[in-house]
C-alpha cells in the first residue's frame, strides 16, 4: 500500500499518525484497521465513546463504527514499518475513492494542483482547500499522489473530505471546470489582478503550479484571470501551499 499502483489496485492508502488518523475519522472515511501502540489503542477500540477520546467529539459519535479492526503492536514492531522520520505510534488502512473529473467539476470551489510535486506541499493544500470550503481537489497529471502517506500527513488526513481527481490532463481538467461553469483562476507572481481584487463568482476554481516552474503554457492559455499577491521586498514568490491557502480563502464563498 506504499506503492501507488498497489495502492490504486486495492483502494486502500496508510494513514500515519494520531493527527492524521484522527481526520481521515473526522473526514468520514471508513478505515479497514488500526494499528497502534499499547498506550493508544484505547482511543480507537470499537466501545470508545466520543467522550473518550481526546478529539471525540470532531470525531463524530460513530467514529468507531467506521474502525473496521484495532490491533495493539508494541512500539519495536511498529515504528519501523512508519514512513515518518519520527514515527507517532498509529497507523491506519483506509478506504480510498476518486471522483470522476465532471464529478468534481460540480463542486463550486475547485482548487486544482498543477504538477506539483511536493508531497507535504500538496497535503498541506488539501487541508487549506477543506478549510476554506473547497468541494473538490484536482491532482493533474505529474502531481504528487495525494493518497501517499506523506501527502496524507500534510493534509492531517483531511484528503478524505473533498471530492479528489487524479490523473487528468491540464486541459482535459480545464475544458471540463469552463464546461461546468467556473471562472478559472490562475495563481502566478506577475499577475494582472490582485488577490484582494478579485471578484467573487458563483463557481470559481483555483490552479497552483509546479513550485519551481509555475503554471504551464495550457494554464496559462486554459484560465481566465491571473492572480498575484502583492508582497514586500526583498520576497518574490511564496511556497505553493501558502500562495494557495491565501488565494483560496479570498476566494472562498
Amino acid at each position: 500500500m506504499r506503492d501507488r499502483r498497489q495502492r490504486d489496485a486495492s483502494g486502500l492508502a496508510v494513514v500515519e499518525g494520531p493527527r492524521a488518523v484522527d481526520g481521515a475519522l473526522a473526514s468520514g472515511a471508513v478505515l479497514e484497521a488500526v494499528f497502534a501502540r499499547p498506550e493508544l489503542v484505547g482511543r480507537y477500540a470499537p466501545e470508545a465513546t466520543a467522550d473518550e477520546h481526546p478529539d471525540g467529539i470532531r470525531l463524530g459519535a460513530d467514529y468507531p463504527e467506521r474502525i473496521r479492526a484495532v490491533y495493539a503492536v508494541p512500539a519495536d514492531e511498529l515504528d519501523p514499518l512508519a514512513d515518518a522520520m519520527n514515527p507517532q505510534g498509529v497507523l491506519g488502512i483506509a478506504r480510498f475513492a476518486d471522483a470522476s473529473l465532471e464529478s468534481a467539476a460540480e463542486a463550486s470551489r475547485v482548487v486544482v494542483l498543477e504538477a506539483v510535486r511536493d508531497p507535504g506541499n500538496a497535503g498541506a493544500v488539501v487541508r487549506s482547500a477543506v478549510a476554506a470550503g473547497f468541494g473538490a481537489v484536482i491532482a493533474t497529471q505529474g502531481t504528487t499522489d495525494l493518497w501517499s502517506p506523506k501527502a496524507l500527513r500534510g493534509a492531517a488526513g483531511l484528503t478524505f473530505a473533498p471530492q479528489v481527481c487524479r490523473g487528468r490532463t491540464t486541459a482535459d481538467v480545464l475544458a471540463a471546470l469552463s464546461a461546468g461553469g467556473h471562472q478559472r483562476v490562475r495563481a502566478t507572481p506577475d499577475g494582472e489582478t490582485g488577490v484582494d481584487e478579485l471578484q467573487a463568482a458563483d463557481r470559481m476554481a483555483l490552479v497552483v503550479g509546479n513550485e519551481a516552474h509555475g503554471p504551464s503554457a495550457e494554464a496559462v492559455r486554459g484560465t481566465d484571470v491571473a492572480v498575484s499577491i502583492p508582497m514586500q521586498h526583498p520576497v518574490d514568490s511564496l511556497n505553493v501551499a501558502v500562495a494557495a491557502a491565501v488565494m483560496m480563502y479570498a476566494m472562498r464563498e
